[in-house]
C-alpha cells in the first residue's frame, strides 16, 4: 500500500514494467532530486524513528544467549510487519537482519567482511578485549520443508570457509555462529558456539 501510495502521489514515477502471467511488476524510481531530499530527510527519518520506539530487546537476549527459538518468533514477527511478498531475495533479508541488529547496544555490525575463505554475510562484534564476535550467514530456502536444512547448510559454510579466522587475529575468542534460513515471512535458527 505504501508504494501504491507513493507511486500514485508522484513520489515515484515508473521506469519499466514487466508481466508474468497476469501480474505486472513495476520498476520504480525516485523522479528528481527534490522528491530525494523529502525521502532522505521526511520519510528516511520517518522509518529510523519507528524502529527506534520498537522494542528488539528480546531478539538481542535471544542472539546473546544462543536461544535460536526466540529469535525465530522476533524474526519472523518482524517479517509479517514489513516483507512484501516480491521481497524474497537474500539481499532483502540481509538488509533487514543487519537493520534490526545495528542497534545492539555494546556491538558493531559489518556486512560481507572478508574473512578465511570468503565472506560472512554479517558480523557482530564487542570490543576486541571483550573478544565476542557473532557470526551470521543467510540463505533463502524454496520451501518451508527446506528451513531447517538451509539453516545448517549457513552454518556448516561458516565453518568450512573460516570466517573465524582473520577475527581470531583481531583478538576475538568467544565466536557464536549463526546459520539463519528465510522462507517467506517465516525463518529457521541454527546456532553453534
Amino acid at each position: 500500500n505504501l508504494w501504491n501510495f507513493l507511486f500514485f502521489t508522484g513520489y515515484l514515477k515508473k521506469k519499466g514494467e514487466r508481466f508474468d502471467g497476469e501480474t505486472v511488476y513495476l520498476e520504480l524510481a525516485i523522479p528528481n532530486t527534490e522528491v530525494k531530499l523529502i525521502y532522505r530527510n521526511t520519510i528516511m527519518d520517518w522509518f529510523q524513528e519507528r524502529i527506534k520506539k520498537t522494542d528488539f530487546s528480546a531478539l538481542y537476549q535471544a542472539v546473546l544467549g544462543k536461544n535460536a527459538v526466540i529469535m525465530e518468533k522476533e524474526l519472523s514477527g518482524n517479517l509479517m510487519e514489513t516483507i512484501s511478498f516480491y521481497d524474497y531475495k537474500e539481499d532483502y533479508y540481509h538488509g533487514f537482519l543487519g537493520g534490526l541488529l545495528k542497534m545492539m547496544d555494546g556491538y558493531i555490525i559489518k556486512s560481507n567482511r572478508e574473512s578465511g575463505l570468503g565472506r560472512s554475510d554479517l558480523l557482530l562484534l564487542s570490543a576486541p578485549y571483550e573478544g565476542k564476535a557473532i557470526i551470521i550467514e543467510i540463505k533463502i530456502a524454496d520451501t518451508y520443508a527446506e528451513l531447517g536444512a538451509k539453516a545448517k547448510e549457513a552454518l556448516t559454510q561458516i565453518e568450512d570457509r573460516q570466517y573465524d579466522a582473520e577475527l581470531k587475529l583481531e583478538g576475538y575468542h568467544t565466536f557464536i555462529l549463526y546459520g539463519i534460513a528465510f522462507y517467506k515471512k517465516l525463518c529457521r535458527v541454527a546456532v553453534k558456539e
